[in-house]
């Protein structure tokens, strides 16, 4: 049987293509390392690789394996985290989530796990649309929530809510009186940015571009300026900066969530639990979004 041992020297060599530069990076002897090929050849009944004075190359059995050797060592990675992490509770589920939903939906996610399933290991990170698909591909996370999926064969990918973004500053509330001097441009998602560009074209470019909430935040606090905020941040910002108004005849950016698993596992007892837990939350979140009035709704 396949040890992962073998596997990871495997997948090594596949990007250094060098046994001594292999050996270096797993801090073993060359001959280890090649002792670890020449068994993994045996098991497989197949050579993997072919060696010249330029290095090792793969065969065209190596280049078939090496897909199914990501597998293998993610999946073992998988449950070596499963084992080690969740020790003394029942079960484990991993989520991650837009950065933009640490401070909403997150929160209400773990007590909602909370009441429901106190003995299950909840992890759960913050990260941006692309890394999210890439830890669902790998099988790294069970749940995606994010802004911006992009089609894959492996991922069941489905609309969730909308997140509204409304415009505030320590400068103004009315929209006339907004400028760039002080302007920062939000590029939350590609679809935000088009939303932005379509309705604001006169402020495509600000003092200042960020990517994440957060910092607008920290600039609003410190420089002052205007910017836009999820809405359901804004009433807990505004008690701590008195001087922060929402800009309420300015466009509502409404930014589509999406939910995401893996095909094969979206299905299972526990996922397909979370799954509906995220549903539920986003529904009840999304209903107890506070109402700004605004004069141009998007």
């Amino acid at each position: 049987m396949l040890s992962n041992e073998l596997v990871e020297t495997f997948l090594d060599l596949t990007k250094t293509l060098n046994f001594n530069q292999t050996a270096d990076r797993l801090n073993v002897s060359q001959s280890t390392i090649s002792s670890r090929i020449k068994v993994l050849e045996e098991q497989m009944g197949a050579s993997m690789f072919t060696r010249g004075r330029s290095g090792a190359k793969l065969t065209p059995a190596g280049e078939r394996f090496q897909a199914h050797a990501h597998e293998l060592f993610n999946a073992w990675a998988r449950a070596m985290r499963d084992v080690s992490e969740a020790e003394g509770f029942e079960a484990s589920l991993y989520i991650s989530a837009q950065l933009s939903l640490v401070d909403s939906l997150f929160y209400d996610l773990i007590e909602a796990f909370d009441v429901r399933m106190p003995k299950l290991f909840l992890k759960l990170e913050a990260d941006y649309s692309g890394q999210i698909m890439r830890d669902l591909s790998a099988g790294e996370i069970d749940i995606g929530i994010l802004f911006s999926p992009s089609w894959s064969p492996d991922l069941h990918i489905e609309p969730l809510s909308a997140l509204g973004f409304r415009m505030v500053s320590t400068q103004t509330d009315r929209m006339e009186e907004v400028g760039k001097d002080g302007y920062i441009y939000a590029s939350y998602s590609p679809l935000f940015e088009r939303f932005h560009r379509d309705l604001l074209p006169g402020l495509t470019q600000g003092a200042m571009i960020v990517g994440y909430e957060g910092l607008s935040i920290e600039l609003l606090r410190r420089r002052g300026g205007t910017a836009y905020l999820p809405e359901t941040q804004i009433p807990k910002l505004q008690q701590e900066m008195p001087n922060l108004h929402v800009v309420r005849d300015a466009p509502l950016i409404q930014q589509p969530l999406y939910v995401a698993a893996h095909v094969r596992r979206r299905h299972r007892q526990l996922v397909s639990a979370g799954l509906k837990m995220v549903r539920e939350v986003a529904d009840r979140t999304q209903d107890m979004s506070p109402v700004v009035p605004a004069g141009n709704d998007l």
